[in-house]
C-alpha cells in the first residue's frame, strides 16, 4: 500500500484526520489506509492473506463510520493487519471491500496508536472540486 496523504487535525483529547480521494470508494479505501498508517506500519505487512466485507449503509457518512470501526475490531478480534484495500461502494451504499495483509507478528511489525473507535464527532464528509473529502475523528 503506498503512503496515503492525510492530514491530522488539533484535537484535545481525541486523534482527528481529514482524507481525500478521488471518488466515494477511493475515499473509504484510502481512509482505510490512514487507519492502518495510525495503528502500525504499514510498510512492513506482507499480503499473505485476504479477508472480505461488505457493509450496507443509509448515508455515506455513517457508512463511513462502520467501516472504519469494522476495521478496527478486525485489528483487534483477528489481529489482522492490511497492506492493500480495494474498496467498491455503490450507489445503494452497499460496500464491498478485499483487504490483503497478514496476522500480526510481534517479533516484525510496531503497534503505533491505539484506538478505541471512529466516532461520529465533527464528522463531515463532502464532494470537492477533486473528489470527496471526510473529516473523522477517532477515540484514542
Amino acid at each position: 500500500m503506498a503512503p496515503v496523504a492525510y492530514d491530522l487535525l488539533d484535537h484535545t483529547a481525541d486523534l482527528g484526520v481529514i482524507v481525500r480521494g478521488a471518488g466515494r470508494s477511493d475515499l473509504f479505501a484510502r481512509a482505510a489506509a490512514v487507519l492502518a498508517d495510525l495503528l502500525y506500519e504499514p510498510e512492513r505487512i506482507e499480503e499473505r492473506e485476504s479477508r472480505e466485507r461488505m457493509l450496507q449503509g443509509t448515508d455515506a457518512e455513517s457508512l463511513l463510520v462502520v467501516w472504519l470501526n469494522e476495521l478496527i475490531v478486525l485489528r483487534e478480534t483477528e489481529d489482522f493487519l492490511w497492506r492493500r484495500v480495494e474498496v467498491d461502494l455503490g450507489a445503494d451504499l452497499l460496500l464491498r471491500a478485499r483487504l490483503a495483509g497478514e496476522v500480526f507478528d510481534p517479533s516484525r511489525h510496531r503497534p503505533r496508536t491505539a484506538l478505541k473507535a471512529a466516532t461520529y464527532h465533527e464528522l463531515k464528509l463532502r464532494e470537492t472540486p477533486g473528489g470527496f473529502e471526510a473529516q473523522v475523528i477517532f477515540d484514542v
